[in-house]
């Protein structure tokens, strides 16, 4: 959750996931595109086909709409497999602006916990304040949900 610092602390959210570290963390980077809710979180809307995560530094997050135009939400700046992966995040907004995103994987006993830190909201306005509010209730839902359902069906297939 996030802390009482008000709108300029950072947004964290933990899971839990039944699986290795190694399978978290490649579910959650090789097959983003199959766990998130892009329907809902996405900047083209019900155009957009696709997302991914490019695994390297200086890759990209991005989505790619039916048309074939891709849309950058951040750029990768440090991939460590499997314990962490962190990126620039700015969907609909200008690149200069950006927030980072840090994803931190560690075994805990029968699976992994993925910790996901959403930093950089001293950006002044109005603005950051209203998409921290959305942030602080979209992050929980989307690694709780979409992510640690994801796993538990690769689980459950894998069996």
């Amino acid at each position: 959750m996030a802390e009482a610092k008000g709108n300029h602390a950072p947004i964290r959210q933990s899971v839990h996931v039944d699986c290795p570290i190694e399978d978290a963390f490649l579910l959650f980077t090789e097959r983003f595109a199959e766990w998130w809710p892009l329907a809902s979180y996405s900047i083209s809307g019900e155009e957009a086909e696709k997302c991914a995560i490019e695994p390297w530094v200086g890759g990209r997050v991005f989505e790619r709409t039916r048309s074939g135009e891709e849309l950058e939400w951040g750029s990768v700046i440090a991939f460590d497999p499997p314990v962490r992966l962190e990126f620039t995040w700015h969907p609909d907004g200008p690149g200069d602006r950006s927030q980072t995103v840090d994803v931190q994987l560690q075994v805990e006993a029968d699976g992994t916990r993925v910790t996901l830190i959403h930093t950089g909201w001293d950006v002044p306005g109005v603005m950051a304040c209203a998409l921290h509010a959305d942030y602080t209730e979209s992050w929980p839902a989307i690694l709780r949900i979409c992510f640690a359902e994801f796993i538990s069906e690769q689980m459950l297939e894998a069996v």
